[in-house]
């Protein structure tokens, strides 16, 4: 029988958050997947989790590694050595996917190589955050490979075509690098790689730093309540609103940033004086200095 996915979920010390999150890929609109949980030096509470997951579907299987260096990244390695699924898809084991991530990313990959889901996070005090990453606008590949940009493990997925043609595939990070981001790179950095992104909800993260003082009771909880929502039809309408809500929001703060910016007030400036100002308005039509509005009006104004 094909296999659509392959779902890898790397875990290490979470254990019971994965009845929660791999619950969540089992509730997936594609049913055509392999869920590869891969294990880092995991504690026996998570192997019983984890066998009980395997008991209740036969889609679940367990790399029971010892612990790696890093985050055991050569460990997901190996098991996609295995992997059977068109394309892989990954989850953190304390994340969530909504019901149409897998179909989203599949849709994404049938004309891509590499894709990545729009980022939604949550901070500990349930407030909802966007990072957009998007592959097809210039210099959003490049800021990825200069480490200025990135996506979550969550929001990442790729063809196993694709894998297996890099040099190298999961590997250990070097130190003060997030090894997803060091993923990322490995992929955008092969000029033969098509890379798309989704404008889509399909993922959430709930940032791990930022809950350390919690229990695991806490954060079981937290998830089990996120995924009964994002479940709902009505509730994921809900949900779309509130990301629109965040992102309106955002572009009126960043406007009255740019507004409010030295740059934008010294071109208001000197663009005023009598003399220098057409020569410097000249200038900065055709210059780095130019603000991003002049830029836009600079083509309309006639000449003076």
């Amino acid at each position: 029988m094909p296999v659509v996915a392959t779902v890898l979920i790397p875990t290490f010390n979470h254990g019971p958050t994965l009845r929660q999150s791999v619950g969540s890929v089992l509730e997936q609109t594609v049913s055509d997947i392999e869920i590869f949980i891969v294990g880092d030096g995991v504690p026996e509470v998570t192997r019983e989790i984890v066998a009980d997951l395997m008991r209740r579907d036969e889609r679940v299987r367990f790399f029971d590694n010892p612990k790696g260096p890093r985050t055991g990244e050569i460990h997901r390695h190996q098991a996609l050595a295995e992997a059977r699924g068109e394309i892989v898809c990954y989850l953190a084991d304390d994340d969530l996917w909504l019901p149409d991530h897998v179909e989203t990313m599949r849709h994404l990959l049938d004309e891509a190589d590499y894709a990545n889901a729009l980022m939604l996070h949550l901070d500990a005090a349930g407030r909802l955050g966007v990072s957009p990453l998007d592959l097809s606008y210039p210099g959003e590949r490049e800021l990825v490979l200069a480490g200025r940009k990135g996506t979550s493990l969550s929001c990442m997925a790729h063809t196993l075509e694709m894998y297996r043609r890099l040099p190298f595939g999961w590997r250990t990070t070097p130190e003060g690098m997030y090894s997803d981001r060091y993923m990322q790179q490995q992929f955008l950095s092969q000029t033969s790689c098509r890379a798309v992104s989704s404008t889509r909800p399909t993922m959430v993260k709930f940032k791990s730093p930022e809950r350390r003082s919690w229990t695991l009771d806490q954060r079981v909880a937290e998830l089990a309540e996120w995924r009964r929502k994002l479940a709902s039809p009505e509730d994921r309408e809900k949900f779309v609103y509130e990301i629109l809500d965040v992102l309106v929001r955002e572009e009126v703060a960043m406007r009255h940033r740019f507004e409010d910016s030295v740059g934008l007030r010294l071109y208001k400036l000197f663009s005023a004086l009598p003399v220098v100002g057409p020569l410097f308005r000249f200038v900065a039509r055709g210059g780095a200095i130019q603000p991003a509005r002049a830029a836009k009006e600079a083509p309309h104004r006639a000449p003076r």
